[in-house]
This record gives structure tokens, C-alpha cells and sequence, in this order.
């Protein structure tokens, strides 16, 4: 704003120059000559901010245009569209396998603690692409489940309290063998439909 004002009033006062340089001159055949030259003169002092403009590197403003340019409004919401919506396909992808874990638990959860004494702890199953996930797994996406069991509560009837005896020699019940657990594992895979390799099983100790 500043500058445009500059360059107004330069314009006005030129213009003010030229009629008191003209009033002073005689009327004469010079007086044609010098008006010509004062209306250049005037026409330079009004092209002047365009002759300032043209006088500037255009590849060097071209390419401050370019890079105000490349991060417009625009970019920038598509940008936060892109990654709003990868949260939400995450989301949704860990629901689903949430849901898939669930039900392969209550598939196998019974039988286990009808033949082996054992309840499922945590289970957790891992799928190729998962970020593409968008319905329950079937057995061709299905890497591997990692299950961690550990034993049943035993639930008996109330009795009597008799006295107790404390039997120093008996030790803690063992956890079940790494044989064990490979039966666990076939058991499993043949509920599932996977392989035993693509299963990992661990089972905590009892009391």
C-alpha cells in the first residue's frame, strides 16, 4: 500500500513540475519540443512500477510461485482424508480380528477343559494384510494364532471341613510337557483347519 502511494504522489508532483516549468517558458517554437518531452517523462515515471516488474528474474518468481504452489489447501485435506481413513480401516481390521478370536475360543474352549483341564487365557490370531482386512479371516489369510491356555478351575461341592494335613513331600503339579502341548496343537489345528505348524501354544503351570 505503501508503495503505491510512493507512487502517486511522485506522478502528481511531476505533474505539478511540468505545469510550472511550462508556465516559465516563453512562448516559442521551444515550447512544442519541451511539452513532448514532459509527457515522456510523464509516461516513464507512471510505466515505472511495471518497468520494475519485467526487471525481475522471472524464473526465480516462477519458481516461488511453484513452491507456494505444491502445498495448497487442497493437498493438505486430502492428505488428512488419507490418513483419517488408514485409522479407520485399522480400527476396524483389529474389531475383526478381536471377533475372530472370540469365536475360535468358544469353538475349542470346552473340549479343552473337558480333555485337558486346561481354559484358554489369550488368544490372539495373525492374518495377511491386515490393513485390507474388512470381513472375518478364513483359513487361506490366517499366518498364525498364538493361544496361551492355563488350568481349570476346579469347581467341587461344598463339604464338611475336616482337619488339614500338610504333606510337605507332595510337590507343585507339573505344567503340562512340550508333548502335550503338541497334541494341544494338533487338536487345535483340526478344529481351525490350519496346520499345527502355524500354531503356538504355551500353557501357565497350575497351583
Amino acid at each position: 500500500m505503501s508503495y503505491l502511494t510512493e507512487w502517486i504522489t511522485s506522478i502528481i508532483l511531476f505533474i505539478l513540475l511540468a505545469t510550472v516549468v511550462e508556465m516559465l517558458l516563453p512562448n516559442s517554437s521551444m515550447q512544442k519540443y519541451t511539452k513532448l518531452v514532459i509527457g515522456l517523462l510523464l509516461i516513464v515515471v507512471i510505466l515505472t512500477p511495471i518497468l520494475k516488474l519485467l526487471s525481475t528474474d522471472m524464473d526465480e518468481l516462477f519458481a516461488k510461485m511453484t513452491t507456494h504452489s505444491s502445498y495448497t489447501p487442497e493437498s493438505n485435506t486430502e492428505n488428512l482424508i488419507e490418513m483419517k481413513k488408514k485409522e479407520i480401516q485399522a480400527s476396524h481390521a483389529a474389531y475383526i480380528l478381536d471377533k475372530a478370536a472370540v469365536l475360535m475360543k468358544e469353538d475349542v474352549e470346552e473340549e479343552l477343559r473337558e480333555s485337558y483341564g486346561l481354559t484358554v487365557k489369550d488368544l490372539k490370531v495373525v492374518v495377511k494384510n491386515e490393513d485390507q482386512l474388512t470381513e472375518i479371516p478364513i483359513e487361506e489369510n490366517i499366518e498364525s494364532v498364538v493361544i496361551l491356555l492355563e488350568q481349570a478351575e476346579q469347581k467341587t461341592a461344598i463339604q464338611v471341613v475336616k482337619p488339614v494335613q500338610i504333606d510337605t513331600s507332595r510337590q507343585k503339579e507339573p505344567a503340562p510337557s512340550s508333548k502335550e502341548e503338541g497334541k494341544i496343537a494338533t487338536f487345535l489345528a483340526d478344529r481351525w483347519q490350519l496346520q499345527p505348524t502355524n500354531i503356538s501354544v504355551a500353557v501357565e503351570g497350575g497351583d
